[in-house]
């Protein structure tokens, strides 16, 4: 089976560059670049008839979608383009990524809902739940018919395990990227280790004396002994989670779980958890964690970041998204103290794209979405429309066009990529690599590099029952918030650790963890 691909097709009247989205079965359509519409010849061969893009009659659908940030996906330039050269509109659905818990659930159990979901983040539960329910209709006679460019990509990357539901359908489409750390990391300010004269920390009490400088000895060097923060989190990425690898716990957010000495962990109930609340409430007793690590919100934490040299550490995707663009080379990942255990995504983020029962035009509709999992295809989601949103240079790098849909890459990316808020149904292009310019995303792509070659084996995908992902959705949901309550309240020591964590333990059992980690256990001995 042949790669399919895209034609770029330029109109000489207008002057306007245009892309036409077009799909291919199993035998690719080929074609070189015109300058007038593609031929109506070349199309999605299917059982009857066939798909052309643009359509001859165009179709209008529904769809539930999360805004990226502020700005809503049908006021997006590159998603209007792309209904404007394939005949297929959308009536969208907005949520904030805020409220998408709650939207969604609503929309489901209202029977109001949508035709498809699109960046909705519908967890393996959601899909086992809404698919079993007939919501969410199986895939996988569509994938295997009329999306050629994601059934190579899946295989590409080794996917379909994690898009399987227990049933052997598949309900949702994945994001399918490069591996990168699958928690927010750890950027240590390496001027200030300068300043110092400090070498990196190779383990936690390292790590500690590092801190302790930070906050002693005037690390910004700029006469304020008081102004440090040597290290800052909040309530989006506390370091309850995010500092477990350096203690040596590969743990999956997902769960909580750990994949170690092949066994299966449920990391909140094991000693070195313990261990690890006792190292926060260190930081957070002398000073060095920042008071607020357990309340604020990232937006917070940004607006510190940008306001000056305040910052010796802190949790995020990447340095720039917190102090701003420019100070990247003062920041880099904290290398982890031990080979294979910092957690590693596959790559594979599933839930991105689902179609409902109450879709009229499932065929169109997965011929749609295939689109972004060819490389042109995927081009056009991640960068947005060529000669508007970026530039193609002539030494086959690119780089972003700032000015009329945002003065930041941050706001163009938000504004006029399908890119921002959350993950979407796509493969990511290796042009986004191989034609970076951007000096912050090349650091960063570099550094997440440089951890994966360290990190541990992405987590096994888990097939959980109906039944048991019922019985997970409500043990979990107690479970999840109490244990963060009890790890903040022992690390800002209104609770005294050795004391209570007996008392934790038995209320635990008593919100029903041993049936969850039972679950958990038995779904990675059938995996």
């Amino acid at each position: 089976m042949k790669k399919s691909n895209w034609n770029i097709v330029k109109k000489l009247i207008a002057a306007v560059f245009m892309a036409l989205l077009t799909v291919s079965s199993l035998a690719a359509c080929g074609g070189k670049e015109k300058n007038e519409n593609r031929a109506a010849g070349d199309t999605v061969k299917k059982a009857s008839g066939s798909i052309t893009f643009p359509l001859t009659e165009p179709v209008t659908m529904s769809m539930f979608a999360v805004m990226n940030g502020e700005y809503d996906l049908k006021d997006n330039p590159t998603f209007r383009y792309i209904e404007e050269q394939t005949g297929v509109k959308w009536d969208v659905q907005s949520s904030m990524e805020s409220d998408l818990a709650e939207k969604k659930g609503l929309m489901f159990a209202s029977d109001a809902y949508t035709d498809v979901a699109y960046k909705a983040g519908l967890s393996r539960e959601e899909q086992e739940k809404y698919g079993k329910q007939g919501i969410l209709i199986p895939l996988n006679s569509l994938i295997d018919q009329y999306a050629p460019n994601l059934k190579s990509a899946l295989d590409k990357y080794d996917a379909w395990q994690y898009i399987t539901a227990s049933d052997g359908n598949i309900y949702s489409l994945p994001e399918l990227d490069y591996p990168s750390p699958s928690l927010p990391t750890l950027f240590l300010n390496q001027a200030w280790l300068k300043n110092l004269g400090l070498s990196e920390p190779k383990n936690l009490d390292e790590l500690y004396q590092v801190y302790k400088a930070f906050k002693d000895k005037d690390a910004n060097g700029n006469g304020d002994p008081d102004d440090e923060i040597p290290l800052i989190a909040t309530s989006d990425a506390t370091p309850i989670t995010q500092l477990l690898p350096y203690f040596g716990v590969p743990i999956n957010m997902a769960n909580n779980c750990a994949i170690m000495d092949n066994k299966l962990v449920y990391v909140p109930t094991s000693d070195i958890f313990k261990e690890f609340i006792a190292y926060v409430t260190k930081l957070y007793k002398e000073g060095l964690l920042s008071k607020n690590s357990f309340t604020q919100k990232l937006e917070q934490q940004k607006a510190l970041g940008v306001s000056g040299d305040v910052l010796g550490s802190f949790f995020d995707a990447g340095a720039f998204l917190t102090v701003g663009r420019g100070r990247d080379e003062d920041f880099r990942i904290l290398t982890p103290f031990e080979n294979g255990v910092f957690p590693v995504g596959s790559g594979v983020t599933g839930g991105t794209f689902a179609i409902t029962d109450k879709c009229k035009n499932p065929e169109i509709t997965m011929a749609w979405i295939d689109q972004f999992y060819s490389e042109e295809g995927s081009k056009l989601a991640w960068l947005g429309i060529k000669d508007k949103t970026y530039k193609a240079n002539a030494d086959g790098t690119w780089e972003w066009i700032l000015g009329a849909y945002g003065e930041d890459v941050g706001t163009l990316r938000a504004n006029a990529t399908l890119q921002g808020a959350a993950n979407h149904p796509s493969v990511q292009p290796s042009y986004w690599f191989t034609g970076m310019t951007d000096p912050d995303e090349k650091l960063l792509d570099n550094e997440k590099k440089r951890i994966v070659k360290m990190g541990a084996a992405p987590f096994p995908s888990l097939n959980i029952s109906d039944s048991d992902s019922t019985t997970l959705a409500t043990v979990k949901a107690d479970v999840d918030v109490y244990i963060n309550q009890y790890i903040a309240q022992a690390a800002t020591r209104e609770l005294d650790i050795d004391k209570s964590w007996e008392d934790y333990l038995a209320t635990l059992k008593k919100m029903g963890m041993d049936d969850m980690i039972k679950i958990y256990q038995d779904a990675y001995a059938g995996k």
